[in-house]
């Protein structure tokens, strides 16, 4: 497991990140050097992106005294956490928001270099490919993941801002939004990607809820 500490945030990384990064980036079927060097690429993309993400949650957390975060990366994306620090509502929402509005912003920066870019010949060289190559997945990612992350389905940060607005008192309503939710988006995925990966991902969020549904109505 990687281990290292940023802005005094102590951050690790599960091996199963690694090897879910390269999945998604195509290590099953590379074959050649160039189409490594393009997945080892991708990999770096999804490391920054998603590490860029949970500093937005960390660092605004502990702005507003949430106690020491910590930052694990694993095989579904990744996670901040936080000490025994407390949050008003207002500030844990804008917490939560501030993961995807890191994703955004990085975005908005990848795409000004893309821009600059187009400018010049970025293909006149290999190692130019592979940036451009960078470029382009850091702009997708952090696009498709922001829409993504924002839809009211837990443990989403859409998800999570809705069960904070709503409160306890009204858990199961977010259980059931964020059923409605998945349905629709899992039904769109497969329509669009046909990717068994799409659907694995959303039955483990709706495991997510089932769960937390399950254990209200033991309550």
């Amino acid at each position: 497991m990687l281990k290292f500490t940023l802005f005094k945030i102590p951050i690790s990384v599960h091996w199963m990140f690694w090897l879910l990064a390269g999945f998604l980036g195509g290590g099953l079927q590379a074959q050649s050097a160039p189409d490594w060097h393009k997945v080892l690429v991708f990999m770096l993309a999804v490391f920054a992106s998603i590490l860029v993400h949970e500093l937005g949650h960390a660092l605004t957390g502990l702005k507003f005294g949430a106690g020491q975060a910590q930052i694990q990366l694993h095989g579904m994306g990744g996670v901040a956490q936080f000490g025994s620090g407390r949050m008003s509502r207002k500030q844990r929402i804008l917490m939560t928001m501030a993961g995807p509005g890191a994703s955004i912003l990085l975005a908005i920066i990848f795409i000004f270099v893309a821009v600059n870019m187009l400018k010049g010949s970025p293909f006149d060289s290999y190692p130019k490919f592979l940036i451009a190559y960078f470029v382009d997945v850091m702009v997708t990612i952090n696009i498709f993941w922001s829409i993504i992350n924002l839809f009211p389905a837990l443990p989403l940060d859409g998800g999570q801002i809705l069960r904070v607005a709503l409160g306890p008192e009204k858990i199961k309503l977010t259980c059931i939004v964020s059923f409605i939710t998945l349905a629709v988006l899992g039904m769109l995925l497969w329509i669009k990607t046909r990717s068994l990966y799409n659907l694995m991902v959303m039955l483990f969020l709706g495991s997510y809820t089932w769960n937390l549904y399950q254990q209200i109505r033991e309550r």
